[in-house]
C-alpha cells in the first residue's frame, strides 16, 4: 500500500486519475444507487432474520457482502452490460468477485481487522480496474498497477492459506465454513433483480439523453418518443440495448415515422433473437 501511494504521488497521470475516481465516486447517481441497493439487501437481510436463519455467524459475510461486493456490481453493471440479463452471467460475476476470496479467508480466518483491510483493498482494487478498462490512455498506468496489486494480493492470500490449511487442517473445514461459502450466492440470487432494474434505467438514460437532443429539446416530443421507447422495449435489457443502436434516433421524423422506424428496429432484433435462439 505504501508502494502503491508513493507512485501515486510521483505520477501525475496517476495521481488525477485517483483523484477522478474519488471525485466521481460521490456524485448522487453513484450515491443514489448505493443507497438503495443498501436498503433493498437491508430488507432481505430482515427477511433472513424472519426466517430464523440470519444469525451472527455470517454477520462478517453480510458486511463483506453489502460493503464491497454489492458496489463493486453497481460499478460494473453501471456500464449497461447484457451480461446482467441472465442470472447465470451475475453469478459467475460474483464467483469472481466475492466468493473466491470468501474461499481464501475461510480456509484461513484472519483477525476482523486484518480481514476488513483486506476486503477493502481487493474491492479498491477491482473497482479501479473496471473504471480505468473502459478509459483511454491516461489512465494505463493506473490500471497496470492496480491489477498487478490485485493479482498479487490474491496470489499471496492462496498461497498463505493454502500453507495455513494444511498445518490446521482439522479446524479449517466446518458447517460455518459451508454456509460462508453459499452466503454470497444466496445473496447474490436475491440481489439480481435490484441489479437487472437498475441496469435498464441506466440503459434508458443513455438513450433518452440521445432521444432529447433528437427531439430538438421539444418537451412534448421527447415525451412522445420516450413513451413510445418504453412501451416498445418495456423491462427488456437486451432489446433496449439493441434498438437504441439500431435506431437511428437524429434521422428527422414525424410521429408515424419514428413509430414505424422503432417498430422496424424491434422487428431486426427478434430475427437476430429467433436466429440465436
Amino acid at each position: 500500500m505504501g508502494a502503491f501511494i508513493l507512485f501515486s504521488a510521483a505520477s501525475k497521470s496517476v495521481r488525477n486519475s485517483i483523484f477522478g475516481v474519488i471525485k466521481t465516486f460521490f456524485h448522487w447517481k453513484i450515491i443514489v444507487p448505493i443507497i438503495c441497493a443498501q436498503l433493498y439487501l437491508s430488507i432481505f437481510y430482515f427477511s433472513l432474520y424472519k426466517l430464523n436463519i440470519w444469525n451472527d455467524s455470517i454477520l462478517r459475510e453480510i458486511i463483506f457482502f453489502s460493503l464491497f461486493t454489492s458496489i463493486s456490481l453497481i460499478f460494473k453493471y453501471a456500464s449497461n452490460n447484457d451480461h446482467i440479463s441472465s442470472l447465470k452471467g451475475i453469478i459467475q460475476d460474483t464467483v469472481s468477485a466475492s466468493i473466491i476470496i470468501e474461499f481464501y479467508l475461510q480456509i484461513y480466518t484472519f483477525s476482523y481487522p486484518i480481514e476488513l483491510l483486506i476486503q477493502f483493498l481487493l474491492a479498491f482494487f477491482y473497482l479501479m480496474g473496471v473504471y480505468n478498462k473502459r478509459e483511454t490512455k491516461d489512465y494505463e498506468k493506473t490500471y497496470i498497477v492496480t491489477q498487478s496489486l490485485f493479482y498479487c494480493l490474491t496470489a499471496f492470500l492462496l498461497v498463505y492459506s493454502i500453507y495455513m490449511a494444511i498445518k490446521h487442517w482439522e479446524n479449517n473445514f466446518s458447517c460455518q465454513t459451508v454456509a460462508s461459502l453459499l452466503f454470497p450466492i444466496i445473496a447474490t440470487i436475491a440481489y439480481w433483480p435490484f441489479l437487472y432494474i437498475f441496469a435498464t434505467i441506466c440503459a434508458y438514460e443513455t438513450w433518452f439523453v440521445r432521444i432529447f437532443f433528437a427531439s430538438k429539446k421539444d418537451k412534448e416530443v421527447y415525451r412522445f418518443r420516450k413513451y413510445q421507447v418504453i412501451k416498445t422495449c418495456k423491462l427488456n435489457l437486451k432489446k433496449i440495448n439493441f434498438v437504441s443502436k439500431d435506431f437511428h434516433v437524429y434521422i428527422p421524423q414525424t410521429r408515424q415515422e419514428f413509430i414505424h422506424d422503432l417498430q422496424m428496429s424491434e422487428d431486426r432484433y427478434n430475427n437476430q433473437n429467433n436466429k440465436t435462439t
